[in-house]
């Protein structure tokens, strides 16, 4: 969250209603917004529009990566999606809004249509669908033709369950002829072990983790780690496990999540459950799930297209 001055009385309701959701909020002034660019989830400002266009508009790259950006005034009246409106930005001022007593400032045509973005269909059922088909889909949507997903158990809102629309969605590597075809993410579990953790509740924590992210163990190409107990979970698991030598890890990607003092000193590395999950995703891997410590287990989840 970045702001100028003092912090502003919302500034602070964000950063408590984030507490009860279990999501962490970091307190950051205009000199850190480059790196809040590249490395945030999303980034709320707390400030003027117009400061905020003149100051985001030399750091933007592309709509499928910049950061949903959310800006809000002191009082916290009005939350406006600024970019990455349907990659977030919508949904968060939405949330905000209706938890902290203020107004969401939706203008984008897909929502005025009563339905949801193609991206969030993607969240969804964790899958990605080329630039060219999104525009498509959005037309479609907005235009208030009848857009099918096969083979899916729930749909957001504006989709039909099945086939036969004029446009059909299947998440799947290829696709009938007609069909759009979102393309399922390879998921991989990064874990993170204390010495005292049972195998009962490292399993435990990787399911709880999948279940937030609305997938199971099916969906997971391996479970990586540095701790060797990992093969033993993961054939609990009944999927691949990679075991690392703590050298071994991908470090240089510089939006690894605040460092543990204990993994410094045990292992020499940053943390074990973000590196090894992006080391075992490979080129092109991005954060899914960042680290979230569940017990005496950490676990986080990184996807490759």
């Amino acid at each position: 969250m970045i702001y100028t001055g003092q912090t502003p009385p919302i500034a602070e309701r964000i950063k408590k209603y984030a507490a009860t959701m279990d999501v962490p909020v970091h307190y950051l002034s205009n000199r850190d917004v480059e790196r809040a660019f590249r490395c945030y989830d999303a980034v709320i400002f707390v400030e003027a529009l117009g400061g905020v266009v003149r100051l985001i508009c030399p750091l933007l790259r592309d709509k499928e990566v910049d950061p949903p950006v959310v800006v809000a005034d002191r009082e916290g009246r009005y939350f406006i999606p600024l970019i990455g409106a349907h990659r977030g930005a919508n949904e968060l001022a939405e949330e905000l809004a209706a938890a902290l007593g203020g107004a969401a400032v939706v203008t984008t045509a897909v929502e005025a249509a009563r339905a949801a973005p193609p991206e969030e269909l993607e969240r969804a059922l964790l899958c990605r669908i080329s630039r060219e088909d999104k525009l498509r889909v959005a037309a479609a949507l907005r235009d208030g033709r009848e857009v099918c997903v096969a083979d899916a158990a729930a749909v957001p809102p504006g989709y039909k369950r099945g086939v036969g629309c004029q446009l059909t969605i299947r998440r799947a590597d290829s696709c009938g002829e007609g069909e759009i075809c979102c393309r399922p993410l390879r998921l991989y579990v990064g874990l993170g072990l204390s010495s005292a953790a049972t195998l009962e509740e490292a399993v435990e924590a990787v399911r709880r983790a999948l279940r937030e992210l609305g997938a199971d163990a099916s969906a997971v190409a391996a479970l990586a780690s540095v701790k060797p107990a990992t093969a033993e979970v993961a054939k609990w698991l009944g999927v691949s496990a990679v075991v690392y030598k703590p050298e071994e890890l991908k470090l240089d990607w510089d939006c690894l999540s605040p460092p543990s003092p204990k993994a410094l000193e045990a292992l020499g590395v940053p943390g074990a459950a973000e590196p090894a999950a992006l080391t075992a995703a490979g080129p092109g891997a991005f954060l899914l799930y960042r680290k979230r410590v569940l017990g005496r287990v950490t676990v986080a989840v990184a996807a490759a297209p």
